[in-house]
C-alpha cells in the first residue's frame, strides 16, 4: 500500500548569468554579490559530447506566444524564457529555442505544484522529457529523474510553483549544484525558483533566480530569459554507485551447509532457510538458500545496509543485490524492488546500519511488498524479511531487533527454518479499465484554486481511504473516535487538509465531520467530494466564535462519545497522526490527570532535530490538531470558553483546572501554514511558524516511552532521568545556536544527557530560562513545553532537561553542584 504524504520557510533576490567563483559564500541574511556578466562558455573536457553543430540549432523563426524575448539571439545561441508561479493562480512558462514547452494551456503539457521540469539532449537540443514532480509531498521520482534518465551535459530547465522546498532532500540539492546551481540550498517555504543548468556542470555556472517569500503568503514570480549558449561552461561526468546486482549466472556460492544449519531435513515443497543480521560492524550478513550461503562477507557483494536475495520457481536464486542505504540514498534499491517479478521469493536482511537514508517512499514500497515493520527501523536496528511476492502461497516471515540509545547495536537475528516453494506459473491479470472521476472532473469546473488538485494529472485521481495496515490495531478505539475539522476560511488549505486526512490507514469517513460557517457553501461540495460531512454552523464574526459552535455541535452529534479529535484551520498532517494517538490511546483512558494529547509541539523545529520516539506530559496546551476529553473539555471549556479560550490557543488558553496535564510529540505530527503577516503580534507568530520546522514523515514510528507517561509513573521517571544527566555548569545569554557547546557535547563520549539548573524566585519566574533558550534553538520568545518548571527536549540524539529551581521536583534532583 502507497502512502504518499507529506508536510512543511528568507532573504536573497539573486539574479545570476554565470561567473560565480566556487568559493563565494552566502553569509546568512546578506545576499551575495555577484557579476553580471555574457555568458562566458568553455569547451567542454568530456570526450563524449563535442559542441552544438551550427546547423543544429535552426529554430522556428517566429517565436510561440508567450515566449518573445528583449534580446536577439545569435545564430549560435539558444533563445530561453522561464518564470515560476505566482502563488497557486499563475501557473510556471517555460519557453527553449522559440518553443512553448510547459504552460497550463497546452494540450496535455504536465504542470503543477512542486518542481516543473523540461530537460533536452545536450547534443541535439531535442526534448528529452517535461514533468512535474511534487517535491512539496517527496522527491523519490524527481532524484531518480536527475540521477537515472539524463546523460551528462543534458540541459534541464526548473521553474517552481506553489510550494518546492519541503519534500527536497540534501540527495536532491546536492545534485542540482552538480547540474550547476549555487542557490537551490537557500530557497525556502514557497519561494519561487527558476533554472536553467546542464548535468555535470560547475557550481555557480547554472543561470538561475531566486525570489523569496517574505512576509507575503507566496514569493512573487521569478523570471529569467536571454541567449544562452551550450555548454554553459566544463561539464564533469557525473558518477553515482552503480546498483550491486547479480543476476542468473553471475551468482557465487559461497560455504555449503547441510539443511542451512537445520538438525532435520525440510519437507517437500520447502527449503532451508538461515538468516542473520550480524553483532556489529566487524560481523558479517549471511543468506543460506538451500544449503548454501548466497550472501555472506565476499559473496555477491553482502555488506552494510539491506541485502537481498530473490527465490524463483522452487528454490532457484535468480537475483540477489546489497544496498547501502547508510551513505547513499536509497533509488537503486527503489528500481530493484519495483522490478521484482510475480511469483517470487524475497529474502532480506540488514547489517550494520540500515536507516539512515532508506526513505520515506522505499519503506512504503517494502509496506507494499510484505513487510510490516519496516517503517519503524531505526539506527542500527537489525530487520529480516521473507515474503512471497504475488504467489499462491500466503507465507510471510519478519523479525526486527531494536537497539538501544547512542551508538549501541541491535541485538542480531539468527533464524533458521524451513520456507514453502514458490508454485511454477505466473499468475496472468488483465489490464485494468481506465477510470475516470466524473465527480472530481465537475467540482473542478465550477470552482478555482485548487492548484493541481484539478490538474489534468490528478483530476481522476480517485479519492479513497487506505485500510489499516497494522492489524493488531484493528481494535483500537481510536478510529472509532469522532474527528472535527474546523474549517476556515482557506478553501484551498482545506483541501490539502483533507487529502493527508484521508491518508491516514484506517480512517473511516463515515466519523468525519467538517464544521463550515454557513457563509461559505464552497467548502461542502469539497467536503461532499470526499465523503466526509458538512456541518453547518450559524454565521460567526470570527474564527474562534466559529470553534466554539463547530465543538458544541460535535459533542451534540455523538452524546455517547468520551473524546474526540479536533483539526483547527490551515493544518497539514503527518502520516502518522491517528497512528500516534492509536499508540497513546490506553494512556489517555487510563489516566485521568491528562486532559488531551496535543500533536504540535511549538519547539519541533528543523535545527532542534528532535526525536521521533519521544512524547512528554506538559503543563501548557498548544492546541491545532489534538485529541481532547470530554470531561477534561465539561469542567473547562463547555460554560467558560469565552473566557478560557476565546482568543487563538497561542495567545495562551488558561484552565480552571490546574491538576490537569497534557501529552505533547518532541516532533510534530502537524504542520501548519505559515503565517501571512496581517495578525496581531506578527513577530511573535513569525518565529513560532515560519521557521523551518520539523514534521514527522514516518507512518508508523515506534515510540519509546508511553510505559512511563501515566501520572503514577512519569515524575519518578522523570527525576530518575535527571539525576543520570550531566549537568551543564554555566550557560551564558544567546542570540542562535551555541555551537561552542554543542561541539564540546559531541567531544565526550561519557553521556547523551545533560541537565541544566536555571535560578527562580518562584515557580512562574522564567527571567533566567528565556536567555538561553536559542542556545538551543528553541522558540526563543519565552519557554514553551514546560512541566512544573521543567523543560524537556531532544537534540541531535541528546537528551535536555532545563529544571527551574523552584520545581516541586527541584528538590529530589542531584545538581552535583
Amino acid at each position: 500500500m502507497l502512502i504518499l504524504v507529506a508536510i512543511t520557510v528568507i532573504f536573497i533576490n539573486t539574479y545570476v548569468l554565470t561567473k560565480r567563483d566556487s568559493s563565494d559564500v552566502l553569509p546568512n541574511g546578506t545576499p551575495s554579490k555577484i557579476e553580471l556578466t555574457p555568458n562566458q562558455n568553455q569547451t567542454i573536457k568530456s570526450k563524449k559530447q563535442n559542441p552544438i553543430e551550427r546547423q543544429r540549432l535552426l529554430r522556428p523563426p517566429i517565436p510561440d506566444a508567450g515566449c518573445e524575448i528583449d534580446e536577439k539571439c545569435s545564430d549560435d545561441a539558444i533563445p530561453y524564457k522561464i518564470i515560476s508561479g505566482d502563488g497557486v493562480e499563475k501557473y510556471p512558462i517555460i519557453c527553449f529555442n522559440n518553443k512553448l514547452l510547459v504552460h497550463k494551456n497546452l494540450k496535455d503539457s504536465k504542470i503543477g505544484r512542486g518542481i516543473n521540469l523540461a530537460a533536452f539532449d545536450g547534443a541535439t537540443l531535442d526534448v528529452k522529457l517535461t514533468d512535474t514532480f511534487d517535491t512539496y509531498l517527496e522527491e523519490t521520482f524527481f532524484l531518480r529523474t536527475l540521477k537515472v534518465s539524463l546523460n551528462d551535459g543534458d540541459i534541464i530547465i526548473l521553474a517552481s510553483f506553489d510550494e518546492m522546498t519541503y519534500g527536497l532532500k540534501d540527495a536532491s540539492l546536492s545534485i542540482l549544484e552538480r547540474y550547476g546551481s549555487q542557490l537551490i540550498k537557500i530557497i525556502k517555504f514557497r519561494d519561487s525558483f527558476v533554472m536553467l543548468g546542464q548535468k555535470g556542470l560547475a557550481r555557480g555556472k547554472a543561470i538561475e533566480m531566486h525570489q523569496p517569500k517574505g512576509n507575503r503568503d507566496f514569493a512573487p514570480a521569478a523570471h529569467i530569459s536571454g541567449c544562452a549558449k551550450f555548454p554553459l561552461g566544463s561539464i564533469t561526468p557525473l558518477l553515482f554507485p552503480s546498483p550491486e546486482v547479480n543476476k542468473e549466472g553471475k551468482i557465487a556460492v559461497g560455504t555449503s551447509m547441510k539443511n542451512c544449519g537445520l538438525l532435520e531435513a525440510c519437507k517437500e515443497n520447502e527449503f532451508a532457510v538461515h538468516v542473520y543480521t550480524g553483532k556489529d560492524k566487524n560481523d558479517e550478513p549471511k543468506i543460506c538458500v538451500d544449503g548454501k550461503y548466497v550472501m555472506a562477507k565476499g559473496i555477491n557483494d553482502a555488506g552494510r545496509g539491506i541485502n537481498i536475495v530473490v527465490v524463483s520457481n522452487g528454490k532457484e536464486v535468480i537475483r540477489t543485490g546489497h544496498f547501502d542505504t547508510w551513505q547513499e540514498d536509497s533509488t537503486n534499491l527503489e528500481i530493484f524492488l519495483e522490478n521484482l517479478e510475480e511469483n517470487v521469493i524475497i529474502i532480506a536482511v540488514t547489517f550494520d546500519e540500515a536507516s539512515t537514508n532508506l526513505r520515506n517512499f522505499t519503506r512504503i514500497i517494502l509496506q507494499g511488498i510484505g513487510s510490516q515493520k519496516i517503517g519503524s527501523l531505526a539506527f542500527r536496528d537489525s530487520w529480516t524479511l521473507i515474503h512471497h511476492f504475488k504467489t499462491n502461497i500466503n507465507y510471510n516471515f519478519e523479525e526486527m531487533s531494536h537497539s538501544s540509545t547512542g551508538n549501541v547495536y541491535a541485538p542480531p537475528i539468527d533464524k533458521r527454518m524451513c520456507v514453502p516453494q514458490t508454485l511454477k506459473g505466473m499468475k496472468i491479470r488483465p489490464d485494468p479499465l481506465p477510470f475516470r472521476n466524473d465527480k472530481r472532473r465537475d467540482f473542478c469546473s465550477r470552482y478555482d484554486g485548487y492548484g493541481d488538485f484539478c490538474s489534468d494529472t490528478n483530476v481522476d485521481k480517485n479519492l479513497a481511504n487506505i485500510p489499516l495496515i497494522n492489524k493488531t490495531l484493528e481494535d483500537n478505539s481510536i478510529y472509532s473516535i469522532p474527528i472535527l475539522v474546523i474549517a476556515g476560511i482557506s478553501h484551498n488549505s482545506l483541501r490539502m487538509c483533507l487529502e493527508t486526512l484521508l491518508m491516514q490507514p484506517g480512517i473511516r469517513v463515515e466519523n468525519i465531520v467538517v464544521a463550515v460557517d454557513e457563509k461559505f457553501s464552497e467548502p461542502l461540495a469539497l467536503i461532499d467530494l470526499f465523503g466526509f460531512r458538512g456541518e453547518k454552523t450559524a454565521s460567526s464574526s470570527t474564527y474562534m466564535e466559529h470553534y466554539e459552535k463547530a465543538l458544541n455541535k460535535i459533542w451534540e452529534i455523538y452524546p455517547n462519545k468520551d473524546s474526540v479529535i479536533i483539526i483547527e484551520e490551515d493544518l497539514i498532517l503527518s502520516p502518522d497522526f491517528l497512528y500516534v494517538f492509536a499508540l497513546l490511546s490506553e494512556t489517555f483512558r487510563k489516566d485521568e490527570t491528562i486532559g488531551a494529547i496535543q500533536l504540535w509541539n511549538p519547539n519541533s523545529y528543523d535545527i532542534v532535530n528532535g526525536s521521533i520516539d519521544l512524547i512528554y506530559r506538559v503543563d501548557n496546551f498548544y492546541g491545532l490538531g489534538y485529541l481532547l476529553k470530554r470531561t477534561f473539555y465539561n469542567k473547562n471549556m463547555k460554560n467558560s470558553f469565552t473566557q478560557c479560550c476565546g482568543k487563538r490557543v497561542w495567545d495562551k488558553w488558561t484552565f480552571s483546572d490546574s491538576s490537569s496535564s497534557f501529552l505533547m510529540p518532541d516532533i510534530s505530527r502537524v504542520f501548519r501554514k505559515p503565517i501571512d503577516g496581517n495578525l496581531v503580534n506578527t513577530k511573535y507568530l513569525e518565529i513560532l511558524f515560519n521557521r523551518k520546522r520539523q514534521t514527522s514523515l514516518n507512518p508508523f514510528p515506534p515510540l519509546s516511552n508511553i510505559d512511563t507517561l501515566r501520572k503514577e509513573n512519569y515524575d519518578a521517571f522523570l527525576i530518575k532521568s535527571i539525576n543520570l544527566a550531566t549537568l551543564l555548569k554555566s550557560l551564558e545569554p544567546c542570540n542562535t545556536i551555541n555551537l561552542n557547546m554543542y561541539n564540546l557535547i559531541k567531544s565526550q563520549n561519557a553521556s547523551n544527557a545533560f541537565k541544566y539548573i536555571y535560578q527562580q524566585e518562584s515557580i512562574n519566574d522564567i527571567a533566567s530560562l528565556t536567555p538561553i533558550l536559542p542556545c538551543f534553538g528553541l522558540f526563543p520568545q519565552e519557554p514553551l513545553g514546560l512541566y512544573f518548571g521543567i523543560l524537556r527536549f531532544s537534540s541531535n540524539k541528546n537528551q535536555f532537561y532545563l529544571v527551574g529551581s523552584k520545581s516541586p521536583l527541584y528538590k529530589s534532583i542531584s545538581t552535583g553542584i
